[in-house]
């Protein structure tokens, strides 16, 4: 059954090849990078439920730290409370999972039809700098180009950006896919480079919807209600600040000083 997935890959590859050829540029990479869309396409569902969950776990991550500080003697407690905790933002722990299921199939099926993969022109096997996709990029391009996009793609996705196990995986993932991206075909880490570009995008997009999220339910509006304020009020001494001087100049139209020309000092000189 396995076998038949993998070969059922190869051939979508070779589908979309025919893709290419119809629209006059016959290339297996291109044909790799509109696969990439149509996966990221059809998992974009599930991957946004992974992306807003995990996000979400993040931002709970100091309120459990307290729940479980505050029940480190009671384990039973801290765990209903943390479920709770769960409920009440509609969060699932488990719910970042499910696409990372899916997504490793794909990965393994990529790469393994990628090894004995026959071309059907191998000159279309080229892709910019790369001589050929079935084999490793010889000048480790994709390679930093596939630890960039999985650095960008964390750092995005980071909500506390002094969490150690975050800091500690952001750099040491990049490094890992480096190393992936070096040693297999080509093909493997161009998918995975457009993947990651995609799923950036998508991140920087359920950040939005997130931090707008916040806005309508009333979060984070201090801040503008902070900043107002101070705004107003320097308009608002401005203004008096001008109707204090329009008033002093009016005065000495009138008695010369603003103070000696009131009217009272004017009564006290002619009864003098």
């Amino acid at each position: 059954m396995w076998h038949a997935f993998v070969q059922w890959f190869a051939g979508v590859i070779q589908f979309l090849y025919g893709l290419t050829s119809n629209m006059g540029v016959p290339n297996y990479g291109l044909a790799i990078i509109l696969m990439t869309i149509l996966i990221k396409l059809v998992l974009f569902p599930l991957t946004q439920k992974q992306l807003k969950s995990m996000r979400a776990m993040q931002e709970l991550q100091p309120k459990i730290k307290y729940l479980q500080d505050k029940y480190k003697q009671d384990p039973q407690t801290m765990q209903m409370k943390v479920m709770e905790l769960y409920k009440a933002h509609g969060v699932s722990p488990f719910g970042g999972c499910l696409p990372l299921l899916i997504q490793m199939p794909i990965f393994i099926a990529f790469y393994q039809s990628l090894l004995h993969f026959e071309f059907k022109a191998a000159a279309h096997a080229s892709f910019l700098w790369i001589p050929n996709i079935g084999n490793p990029d010889p000048y480790y391009i994709l390679a930093i180009l596939a630890a960039a996009t999985t650095f960008l793609q964390q750092r995005v996705s980071m909500v506390n950006a002094n969490d150690p196990t975050q800091k500690t995986m952001l750099y040491v993932m990049p490094l890992f896919m480096a190393w992936i991206a070096a040693t297999m075909p080509a093909g493997l880490p161009l998918y995975w480079v457009m993947f990651n570009t995609l799923g950036i995008l998508q991140q920087l997009y359920v950040n939005w919807g997130s931090k707008r999220e916040k806005l309508d339910t009333g979060v984070g509006i201090q801040v503008e209600t902070v900043e107002r304020p101070v705004e107003e009020k320097n308009e608002q001494d401005t203004f008096e600040n001008k109707d204090v001087a329009k008033e002093k100049v009016a005065g000495r139209e009138k008695g010369g000083k603003s103070t000696n020309g009131s009217p009272n000092n004017r009564k006290k000189r002619k009864k003098r």
